[in-house]
């Protein structure tokens, strides 16, 4: 088995929308590791590679420059990419076989991370699938996955799908410094949300 991650506590805060009139929420979810998201062009939905199906735990590179080689590589050939944040699940609570205590929960939270996300996203996993997972995509933005801006409305959908078989983890999508530009003011504005009062996004290392 392989071993179980040490989450991190994440001070979340998530602008709705882009609109400020719908108020910034903030959440302190347990991020459990970096999920690299991909999407070929002409792709329906995101993928993500996994390292173990059954925990459906997220693959990865060690450390950041692991990380960046391997997005600017798939950018490279056309595949859009994003790192989100695999948050801790019911697939990562202890289990008993046999007598035997196989893994726990992981010990408190070595540090704190501050991220703005645009919201909650699902990865879930068919039945029959394995070795990666899938993240619906949004349909107005092709740079960005189908994100819930309620909890609710994500715990809604992994009961419906656990219902049928899928396996499946949340996720939260955080900022990313490509999706910022100077605006006519000279201050960074958020390409998808122009209005938003987005705070400069976290550093990659943050999450790793």
């Amino acid at each position: 088995m392989p071993p179980r991650p040490m989450f991190t506590t994440a001070l979340a805060r998530l602008v709705p929308g882009g609109s400020a009139a719908a108020g910034v929420r903030c959440y302190r979810p347990l991020v459990a590791g970096p999920a690299i998201l991909r999407r070929p062009r002409g792709a329906a939905a995101w993928t993500v590679d996994l390292a173990c199906d059954r925990l459906l735990r997220p693959c990865a590179p060690s450390g950041v420059e692991g990380v960046v080689r391997l997005v600017r590589s798939l950018a490279a050939r056309g595949v859009a990419c994003r790192v989100g944040a695999a948050l801790a699940g019911p697939l990562d609570a202890p289990v008993t076989v046999g007598g035997t205590r196989l893994g726990r929960m992981a010990e408190p939270p070595r540090r704190r991370i501050r991220l703005d996300i645009y919201g909650w996203a699902l990865m879930y996993q068919p039945p029959g699938m394995r070795g990666r997972a899938v993240v619906d995509a949004d349909d107005r933005f092709a740079d960005l996955p189908a994100v819930f801006e309620l909890p609710l409305e994500l715990l809604d959908r992994a009961e419906f799908l656990e219902a049928r078989g899928f396996r499946t983890r949340p996720l939260v999508i955080p900022t990313a410094a490509d999706d910022f530009a100077d605006g006519i003011d000279g201050r960074p504005r958020n390409r998808f949300f122009p209005d938003a009062d987005f705070r400069p996004p976290a550093d990659l290392d943050r999450l790793l």
